[in-house]
């Protein structure tokens, strides 16, 4: 596994963020990356910011709202398909680490919708399938870096970094832990798979460590669709805990060079996942 994913830097970069085993918002990230393919020559890039596995299983009546749109676990169907997906175009589908992704190759077992989520996925799936899962998550990088200026993680930029080699030798093992919580206290891997929030001067600290001028995450569900936090974060919701009307998903120059993410404008950068189910707000122009 590569710990850092290095981004060409020339083409489009569509990001999303939390599927969470959606696998209809899956298919329309799909639907809206070979658009960008013929759009622009086929020079595009997919990227998946961690956390593509592990939903509620709950039925419909008893959905709550905060969990946004209704949708049943096709946790293992997803992981299927990305590999299939990045099978059909070669170092152009990427994916990152997630909190989630972690417990099934030595991170703690997360328990957010289930007592052990790693268990319960893993006993659907049986020896055979998750052999295969586990396989295509140690494809995924822990973070992706670009030359336009962007910094990916799945988490908050919390993590105190001297430089990119912090996380190229990030210890993916889990064989320090003695306890589950140890992981929220690890220096880098827990901060950039778990931290959700990040002080303006930790951010600016992260992203200079990378050479970058931002950090975009998921992690963290926004009902917007997306925040930002100051000129150096933003938090990215394009799948799970929201209604579709408030799906958004990231498209980047990659050859371009963003001073912040006050450079990322709605109906440019900033773009709705349903376009024909968005607000009028998505008119106007990114908050701040």
């Amino acid at each position: 596994m590569a710990r850092v994913l290095r981004l060409p830097d020339k083409g489009r970069l569509l990001v999303c963020t939390d599927l969470q085993g959606c696998m209809r918002d899956f298919k329309r990230m799909v639907e809206v990356f070979e658009a960008a393919l013929l759009k622009y020559s086929g020079d595009a890039h997919l990227l998946f910011t961690g956390d593509l596995i592990h939903c509620p299983h709950i039925d419909p009546e008893d959905w709550p709202d905060f969990l946004g749109e209704y949708y049943r676990d096709a946790s293992g169907e997803v992981m299927i398909a990305l590999a299939a997906l990045a099978a059909q175009y070669p170092g152009r589908v990427h994916a990152l680490l997630g909190n989630h992704e972690h417990g099934h190759i030595g991170g703690p077992h997360t328990a957010k919708f289930a007592a052990d989520e790693v268990a319960l996925l893993e006993q659907i799936l049986g020896p055979s399938g998750t052999a295969r899962m586990r396989g295509i998550i140690h494809t995924f990088a822990l973070a992706a870096v670009s030359k336009c200026g962007a910094i990916f993680t799945h988490a908050a930029p919390a993590a105190v970094l001297t430089s990119i080699a912090d996380l190229e030798n990030a210890d993916l093992s889990g064989a320090q832990y003695a306890s589950p919580l140890d992981v929220l206290d690890t220096p880098v891997v827990g901060k950039v798979l778990w931290a959700r929030s990040a002080s303006v001067a930790e951010a600016r600290r992260f992203v200079k460590a990378l050479n970058g001028t931002m950090s975009i995450y998921g992690h963290d569900v926004v009902p917007e669709g997306y925040e930002c936090v100051g000129d150096e974060q933003m938090v990215l919701s394009t799948s799970f805990g929201l209604f579709d009307q408030n799906k958004m998903y990231l498209v980047l120059d990659l050859a371009a060079r963003y001073k912040g993410v006050g450079d990322l404008r709605i109906g440019h950068e900033l773009l709705p996942l349903y376009p024909d189910k968005a607000p009028t707000r998505l008119g106007g122009t990114a908050k701040s």
